[in-house]
């Protein structure tokens, strides 16, 4: 692993049309410990059921982060503090303007540390506190969840995937308070560098498939909503078996799938039920005239 101050550039891999991306495989990960505050005391988490239940009520549940991984393909750069962060950043973007797309394992976590930290434009959640893709206002950066597109945690992904490493499991003792001055050994770093690893090499693989990175669905049923799309975009014979079975008009056919194969399906639900909102409007004043 590299200090933040050590990145001098990388090999940018333009692609896009009208939308600049760098193809760059990048990764975003931290490290936090837990702690307790108890009569201006720290104390570590497994201490917290040694107290009364009068004492919890005034135990103070706290956590910060101690070390942050960005890697760059196989480079992983870190840092320990969020102003180096934000350095990091300055620096990546005066070298590198185009869209970058950075992937981070259960973005939901990390989220909640970098919200205060960043400012966002745009945030794509499932539910509340549950980003899948969060663009920053400041940077041209879109961090994504590569969770929430494999549906695998990080330790099942190599063997899911077959990726040529695995996740280190045991170096790390997350009963242990740290800080920012806190001195890591090879073993721990080496457990913080890895995280990036597989995560690299899990887009990597992807990347067989897509090609780009921004094609990548955003979600574990967005590949299989790509796959059917695939299978059946000019299977016409199954579209008119499709269109029989479910009994309905063939505008509203259109619209519905319309809908299911789009990714922003919100959108797209939008526009059908304005539409037929307008189609029962149109027919009730019909039934209206007729009546009159």
């Amino acid at each position: 692993m590299k200090y933040w101050n050590e990145y001098y550039g990388h090999d940018i891999i333009e692609v896009g049309n009208r939308k600049k991306y760098d193809n760059t495989i990048m990764s975003f990960d931290i490290e936090t410990t837990s702690y307790l505050i108890y009569n201006n005391e720290l104390i570590e988490t497994k201490e917290y059921e040694k107290y009364t239940k009068e004492q919890q009520r005034n135990i103070k549940k706290q956590s910060c982060m101690y070390i942050w991984m960005f890697s760059i393909n196989t480079d992983v750069y870190y840092g320990r503090t969020w102003s180096e962060f934000i350095q990091f950043l300055n620096l990546l973007e005066e070298y590198d303007n185009l869209k970058k797309i950075v992937f981070v394992h259960n973005l939901s976590f990390e989220f909640q540390y970098i919200k205060s930290i960043l400012k966002f434009k745009e945030v794509f959640a499932r539910k509340e506190r549950k980003p899948i893709k969060a663009e920053a206002e400041d940077y041209n950066i879109e961090f994504r969840c590569s969770y929430m597109m494999s549906n695998c945690s990080l330790d099942y992904l190599p063997k899911l995937y077959k990726l040529p490493i695995k996740k280190l499991v045991g170096n790390l003792d997350y009963t242990k308070i740290r800080h920012s001055e806190t001195k890591l050994n090879k073993k721990e770093l080496a457990y913080c560098e890895n995280d990036c690893l597989v995560v690299y090499y899990y887009i990597k693989e992807e990347l067989k498939k897509y090609n780009t990175i921004n094609k990548i669905p955003i979600t574990s049923t967005g590949h299989l909503r790509r796959e059917l799309q695939e299978r059946i975009e000019k299977n016409w014979s199954y579209k008119n078996k499709v269109r029989k079975d479910i009994n309905t008009d063939g505008h509203i056919f259109n619209l519905l799938q319309d809908a299911f194969m789009r990714t922003d399906i919100r959108m797209q639900i939008g526009f059908m039920l304005i539409e037929l909102y307008q189609m029962l409007i149109h027919s009730i004043l019909l039934v209206h005239i007729r009546i009159s």
